[in-house]
């Protein structure tokens, strides 16, 4: 049985007999809720007829009802083989087989129950239900809408569809979903607490207040709505409220992760590190794997003064995203191969350059060149005029050859703290500030922001290391969770905060990463981030960029609204665009130099510059960004 549907026991083929009476007997109770009547009776009847193929099902539906799922199984199991074309069998089964964990199997049974039942939405929406908690929700979408075209009011295929677009970072299409499962049923909190969570993804975060509270009204156990509201008041810099409704989730249900995990962001956010702390932990006690959880439990510690431990949250959170290093004999023995996804080419071309560096450089074994060799068959294969940034699906040869190694370190290089200062100690302080502080708006370009020996382990931190697993649109990215972590940009954080007081002040290090760049390609479109100072510097030899008046940073003039979501200013492309044209903005250019550092308030619209770099991997453009202080903070 689902969450959310098949609650009711279906009924019995028709028959006469003692133990059919007994059958019907044992269903009466079980569908009164009497388990140990119904389960007595279900047993005399097997005792009787140990073949039966519905007092196995029924039995097995008993089990699975009450959580006792490897009980179910054999059950489910022997009555599906007495009626192997039994739709609502196999269905049952397939919920078993999803429910510990075995999806591969899940699945094939939902396809034959779909197969023998072509109208039954139940099943529809219980398989896309499956795909959509096994991570495929492009594909839990058509069931759901299968299942929609069958029983169009269908209230949880409803909402599970608004869910599974909403992942899909289709947030609109998810909102009017949603509204339509609302409609359906006004009174259901889960469909008001799952239209709250669309709602704020589109930055209506009033409305979304409103659906939340609706929700609570509706359900005020419904913990999941509590720790929803909490995170559209974050979104709406009332932390101390957020603070609240999180607690009031985890009141309701001490297991949620999330809610615990939010509220140690709050709790950091509001200078309560200690707290933070804890909560963050208890949160990865229940979801040890969540990598997410452990990465913002560093950026605590960082918060704290205590970059041992963050950084050891920073590599934990890697390893678990990402595995352990490979070496040779660990990439020859990895049997399994994880399913097959998109890949762009130009990250294929990146990642085979990277290797045979490294192989060449003696950093990897030799051996890892047939790893390059396999993206570049790959890339060969593809047509002359095939986009380097639109993905492509390899075939299964292709993809068992290159899975091993995809997005998995090869190589991590340490990148420690310097005794000498990272930052250029010769630089001007008094008139950074003052250039920061006078400008409209706040911005200050500085060249030569590193010392020497700081810039060039960075730099050779970037071309070595591999860590560029997140592909965008035209760059790679490499962020805490990647293995990014690294004691060297710790330390230029620190020094920028000690060094520019009247500029970073209260605000401390939020975020960080690196993105590289593809010759061929251009960069990030116009956007604004969640922070209060913006540092953005480069890091790759200014011999590589061919226009020396381009290739840096366009910082507009127009602060993102603060009634915006953050969807709005960091990814709604139209709207951002709309604004800055009815603003009449006019941007500020700064172009590319490697050493080069930007510092501007983050609620600053911004993109990269035209890019004309030169190819060859190491005259890829890398920059470094550093988010400081939150948005509600400026």
């Amino acid at each position: 049985m689902t969450r959310r549907e098949r609650r009711r026991v279906k009924g019995l083929a028709a028959g006469t007999g003692p133990v059919e009476d007994m059958l019907r007997a044992g269903l009466a109770h079980h569908r009164a809720g009497r388990a140990e009547a119904a389960a007595a009776l279900y047993q005399r009847v097997l005792r009787q007829s140990p073949g039966h193929a519905d007092a196995l099902h029924l039995f097995g539906v008993l089990h699975a009802q009450a959580g006792r799922l490897e009980e179910a199984l054999p059950l489910l199991t022997k009555a599906a083989r007495r009626a192997p074309r039994n739709a609502g069998f196999l269905n049952d089964l397939a919920n078993v087989f999803n429910g510990l964990g075995r999806f591969d199997e899940a699945e094939a049974h939902y396809r034959r129950a779909a197969a023998f039942d072509k109208s039954n939405a139940d099943i529809r929406y219980n398989f896309g239900h499956a795909l959509r908690a096994a991570g495929r929700p492009s594909e839990a979408v058509e069931w759901f809408e299968k299942a929609l075209a069958i029983r169009p009011k269908h209230g949880p295929a409803q909402s599970e569809l608004g869910l599974a677009l909403l992942e899909l970072g289709r947030a609109e299409d998810a909102v009017a979903a949603l509204r339509q499962a609302v409609a359906f049923d006004e009174g259901a909190a889960g469909a008001h607490s799952d239209l709250g969570n669309a709602l704020q993804e589109v930055g209506a975060l009033e409305e979304s207040e409103a659906s939340l509270r609706r929700a609570i009204d509706l359900d005020p156990q419904l913990a999941a709505a509590h720790a929803n509201l909490g995170n559209v008041l974050q979104d709406l810099h009332r932390a101390a409220e957020a603070e609240a409704a999180y607690s009031e989730a985890i009141a309701l249900d001490a297991a949620h992760a999330a809610a615990h995990a939010n509220l140690g962001n709050v709790l950091k956010r509001l200078g309560r590190e200690d707290e933070a702390v804890e909560s963050l932990e208890r949160s990865l006690e229940l979801k040890p794997e969540n990598a997410t959880y452990r990465a913002n439990l560093g950026m605590v510690h960082v918060a704290r003064g205590d970059a041992d431990a963050a950084l050891a949250c920073f590599g934990r959170a890697a390893e678990r995203r990402h595995g352990a290093v490979l070496s040779p004999d660990t990439l020859n023995r990895r049997k399994e191969q994880p399913p097959a996804i998109p890949v762009a080419p130009f990250k294929l071309q990146h990642d085979a350059e990277q290797i045979r560096r490294l192989c060449c450089n003696g950093r990897i074994d030799a051996s890892f060149n047939k790893i390059a060799d396999t993206y570049e068959q790959a890339l060969a294969a593809l047509p002359s005029d095939a986009p380097p940034d639109e993905p492509i699906t390899l075939d299964d040869r292709e993809w068992r050859r290159i899975a091993p190694a995809y997005n998995r370190p090869l190589h991590l290089p340490e990148a420690p703290a310097g005794a000498e200062a990272a930052v250029n100690p010769d630089l001007d302080k008094d008139e950074i500030e003052r250039t920061y502080r006078e400008s409209a708006p706040n911005l200050v370009v500085v060249d030569d922001f590193l010392a020497t020996e700081a810039l060039e382990r960075l730099w050779h931190f970037c071309l070595d290391a591999t860590v560029w697993y997140q592909v965008k649109r035209g760059y790679l990215g490499a962020y805490l969770v990647d293995g990014f972590g690294t004691a060297l940009a710790l330390q230029i954080a620190d020094e920028l905060r000690a060094r520019l007081p009247g500029i970073f002040g209260p605000h401390r290090l939020e975020q960080l990463w690196a993105y590289k760049y593809d010759s061929r390609l251009q960069g990030i479109a116009t956007h604004a981030d969640f922070a209060a100072v913006n540092v953005n510097f480069w890091v790759t030899p200014d011999e590589a960029n061919r226009d020396p008046a381009s290739g840096g940073l366009v910082v507009h003039k127009a602060y993102a609204p603060s009634d915006w979501a953050f969807r709005s200013y960091n990814a709604d492309s139209t709207r951002m665009a709309q604004f800055l044209k009815e603003a009449g903005d006019e941007p500020v250019t700064v172009p590319y130099r490697r050493n080069r550092v930007v510092i501007f308030d983050s609620d600053l619209f911004h993109r990269t510059d035209d890019l004309d770099f030169r190819p060859g991997y190491e005259n890829r453009r890398i920059n470094v960004t550093m988010l400081f202080g939150n948005r509600g903070e400026r």
